[in-house]
């Protein structure tokens, strides 16, 4: 009974460790940062610091005379979304290689904010399963609803940035980045493109049902 209850007390420590690493990927690489985050501060380093006004520029000259699409773009941008970094009609006023570069800044945020043996975790399937579950598992919600793209969920919870969950990001910029990186070991060919339906949110994996699947991957 008691070697039941401490191998129970270890999968319950295991389970929550794993809960806590998604959580983190969740919310700093998918993520924006308020002004108060740490988070925030790092991303602004002096490269975005010169990006920025290129930005603001460039959202001034698009949408010229809409103030409020031209301040939700700055702030947007601010804050990380990369939505407003890249060069999507309507919403984006950076480009490729400025995009290229948010992404991978915030990749270097979240390792930060990773142990080795967070990094080692991913790196043996979680980051695939994260990866592949968050191009199949799309929320109804449209975030921005003009753009009608919905949002990846990590962990039960929609992210903040919902562009980089989109097969467009994900393909172009995210699968290559991470399998350059050791993180990811899935196919890094885009799909077909396929006609879009709209489809109810199924409950994603928990994280003690990803722990046995992982487990089962390892054997």
């Amino acid at each position: 009974m008691k070697k039941m209850l401490n191998e129970w007390k270890s999968y319950l420590k295991e389970a929550k460790e794993m809960e806590e690493i998604l959580n983190k990927v969740r919310d700093i690489f998918f993520g924006a940062y308020s002004t108060w985050q740490p988070e925030y501060e790092s991303f602004h380093d002096e490269k975005i610091k010169r990006l920025l006004p290129v930005i603001s520029l460039n959202a001034q000259e698009y949408f010229e005379g809409k103030e409020d699409k031209i301040n939700k773009v700055i702030r947007g941008a601010k804050s990380a979304i990369s939505l407003y970094w890249s060069d999507k009609p309507n919403h984006g006023v950076g480009d490729q290689n400025m995009l290229s570069y948010v992404i991978r800044k915030k990749f270097e945020i979240l390792e930060k904010n990773l142990s080795d043996m967070d990094k080692e975790i991913l790196k043996n399937g979680m980051m695939d399963q994260v990866i592949d579950g968050v191009k199949k598992d799309r929320s109804n919600a449209p975030y921005p609803q003009s753009l009608a793209v919905s949002s990846g969920v990590i962990n039960g919870k929609q992210v903040d940035d919902a562009y980089m969950t989109t097969t467009e990001a994900m393909y172009r910029f995210i699968i290559p980045m991470l399998k350059a990186k050791g993180y990811y070991k899935g196919s890094s060919e885009a799909p077909e493109k396929k006609r879009q339906t709209r489809r109810k949110y199924d409950a994603k994996m928990s994280p003690e049902e990803m722990l046995a699947q992982m487990k089962k991957l390892q054997k």
